[in-house]
């Protein structure tokens, strides 16, 4: 065990207790001056203890809870990674004492295989996160780099909130709920993941607010896959844990994207869509909307209760169509069933994909059709499948393209803001995702 004090100095050699020897000098961790909290790794395996704190440069070591207990400094705020020996009922209940005592901590259980139960003792005990060990480590990485920056105390005055790119104020809980944005379609293959993938990332781009996207298609949800995040907490694990109202516990379960978008993937499996019941779907929306200044959901094409409840919570409904006849039939035939049951009716807007595609279909014909306005036309344009391809959004992809255009066209219609104000564009992105 390293017995020298937890936080003293960022970034740099933690002092030893009181009257114990100076040990050799620690190898000091590059930090940026906002970086003020200390690691530390429980584990009583001493192999995998090494293992641990070999990912987590500057981290001490600890065989024991009473041993980190010993040596922590009140009022400190660190990020504890309590090992695999830990994820048991016995290492739930110690840990649930030890936070409820130091609540400046940030606590993160390190499974060999994550499960939804797991996740959910975990968050229940005082964990700001859960995460399944893997052979780079990578995963155990980013969760203390995002846990370390919640807690973390500033060394200077810190940024306003609007300010801070991504809304940092967004990211605390709201006096009111955030605008729901649903994107529905009553056919696949329309471009309606497209639309919500864009729409919300060219929103995220634009705006001092913090924008997240749900993909609430359990079975078949492209959400993840279309931006190039992978699905560590999915919308399965945010159901589980809804029932606790914590806005801080949503901020954990949310992925991170370049664009400063907070994304929430469907489950991997489809076969979980089953475990989860449509008012827990609307109470994770309303989770997000807590969060969240919007929040974009992509449904799937299905009228089940989910999707039902969705759009009558929703605050704005994208119905999304293409320039061929099945899909004009289908719209129709879909806000015929709307307004049958009082769902949507004013709130809906027409999305028109690939709106100049020449079928010997015209937008006009569409929207007289349907009863309803083309509020927003889409172009065709090649760029779009590229940047799916690449797994990327297109307005970050191509951002002078015609599609990218009319996605920012849309986010300045629904926030209100221009697409040139707040954070402004940020062109040439091409790293991936991280979490927040």
């Amino acid at each position: 065990m390293d017995a020298q004090r937890l936080g003293a100095v960022p970034g740099g050699p933690l002092p030893p207790p009181s009257g114990a020897p100076v040990p050799a000098p620690a190898v000091a961790v590059a930090a940026t001056p906002d970086v003020r909290h200390a690691v530390a790794v429980v584990e009583a395996d001493p192999r995998l203890r090494m293992l641990l704190a070999a990912r987590l440069p500057g981290a001490q070591q600890f065989e024991t809870i009473d041993e980190l207990a010993q040596v922590l400094q009140t009022g400190r705020a660190t990020v504890v990674v309590f090992g695999p020996s830990l994820v048991t009922p016995f290492g739930f209940e110690h840990v649930n004492r030890f936070t409820s005592v130091y609540p400046e901590l940030g606590a993160i259980f390190a499974a060999h295989a994550l499960s939804t139960e797991i996740l959910q003792h975990a968050l229940r005990v005082g964990a700001r996160d859960a995460v399944q060990l893997d052979e780079r480590g990578d995963t155990l990485v980013q969760a203390v780099a995002r846990v370390g920056e919640l807690i973390q105390t500033p060394t200077r005055t810190a940024p306003s909130a609007a300010a801070t790119p991504g809304g940092a104020a967004g990211l605390m809980p709201r006096s009111a709920p955030g605008r729901l944005i649903v994107v529905f379609s009553t056919k696949g293959g329309v471009g309606k993941s497209t639309v919500a993938t864009n729409v919300a990332a060219a929103m995220a781009r634009s705006i001092d607010d913090t924008v997240s996207l749900m993909d609430a298609d359990l079975q078949f949800g492209d959400v993840s896959v279309m931006l190039g995040i992978p699905p560590d907490h999915t919308v399965l694990d945010a159901a589980a844990a809804i029932h606790y109202a914590d806005p801080e516990l949503m901020r954990n379960l949310v992925t991170r994207h370049e664009t400063g978008l907070m994304v929430l993937p469907a489950p991997s499996e489809p076969t979980m869509a089953a475990q989860v019941a449509p008012d827990e779907m609307t109470a994770v929306c309303g989770g997000l909307q807590a969060i969240s200044g919007y929040v974009v959901v992509d449904t799937p094409t299905s009228f089940d209760d989910t999707t039902l409840g969705l759009l009558e919570a929703a605050d704005d409904v994208l119905l999304v169509g293409s320039m061929d006849i099945p899909s004009v039939k289908n719209l129709k035939i879909g806000m015929q069933a709307l307004d049958l049951v009082a769902i949507a009716g004013p709130k809906l807007r027409l999305v028109l994909n690939r709106a100049n595609t020449q079928v010997k279909l015209d937008v006009r014909e569409i929207e007289h059709v349907l009863g309803l306005k083309a509020t927003f036309p889409i172009p065709y344009d090649l760029a779009v499948p590229l940047s799916i391809n690449a797994g990327l959004p297109v307005v970050t992809h191509d951002p002078r393209s015609a599609a990218a255009r009319a996605f920012e066209h849309m986010a300045q219609s629904l926030t209100g803001f221009p697409a040139d104000s707040g954070k402004g564009r940020r062109k040439g992105v091409r790293k991936k995702s991280s979490k927040k």
